[in-house]
């Protein structure tokens, strides 16, 4: 079965060239296309930038489609996506795309909004995590899944303050030396402070995770973590 109308994830993260331009002229350039966004593409249920911890020139776009590639097409062929490429492109604003790939989502995994949240969905400062693993056999990945399955249950009760917790498969295929490759799981964590991270991370339920991937023999052949933190400038939901 195809995966094209399936919920999906894109991330892209472009490093700002900083000799022609600052962290906020990028930003100001890049809401305008994040506003008409807002206003014009219902399907995109996510566009949102955020800024790599360990380096403020580099961005990260989140994105969410409904329909996955369906949605994906409508928001490129918006002439404000046109606009924003041209002014970047003329301007010399941008340096390079240091990583980038779409994820189809994991069915039932997880969720990516909190609507009932009390602060408005397009607020800075959140601490963003994207997690990537890769396993070498894809029987290792699908156990993950299942295990890690119910812990996510488990903190969408337990977590009221862990703002966006789910998965996706990597679904293109990228350069060699791409961080993002096809096949990989995603993970996107958003939280609405620094203590709610920090909350998760020695949860007793979160541990013991350890210990049961290596009970069922589990092996991740790779990892890498990547932090941001959101600029509200454009939006984690609707």
């Amino acid at each position: 079965m195809s995966n094209d109308n399936q919920p999906m994830t894109a991330l892209v993260e472009f490093q700002i060239r900083t000799e022609t331009t600052s962290l906020d002229e990028w930003l100001d350039e890049w809401q305008i296309r994040a506003e008409d966004a807002y206003e014009h593409e219902p399907e995109t249920m996510a566009y949102e930038a955020a800024v790599n911890i360990e380096d403020e020139s580099r961005v990260l776009i989140f994105e969410r489609y409904e329909n996955g590639l369906s949605s994906l097409a409508k928001h490129m062929e918006r002439p404000a996506h046109n606009a924003l490429q041209e002014n970047m492109g003329a301007r010399r604003m941008t340096k390079r795309r240091v990583l980038g790939n779409v994820g189809v989502d994991v069915p039932g995994y997880g969720w990516w909004a909190r609507p009932e949240f009390a602060s408005p969905a397009r607020s800075a400062g959140y601490p963003l995590t994207l997690l990537r693993l890769r396993f070498a056999q894809q029987t290792h990945c699908d156990q993950f899944i299942e295990l890690s399955g119910g812990h996510a249950r488990y903190c969408l009760d337990a977590e009221p303050d862990t703002l966006v917790y789910s998965g996706a498969i990597a679904a293109n295929d990228a350069k060699p030396d791409s961080p993002l490759q096809n096949g990989d799981l995603l993970f996107v964590m958003a939280c609405t402070d620094d203590a709610a991270q920090e909350k998760h991370a020695v949860d007793p339920n979160h541990i013991a995770l350890g210990a049961k991937f290596s009970a069922a023999g589990v092996e991740i052949d790779d990892s890498e973590a990547f932090q941001y933190r959101t600029t509200g400038r454009g939006f984690l939901w609707r």
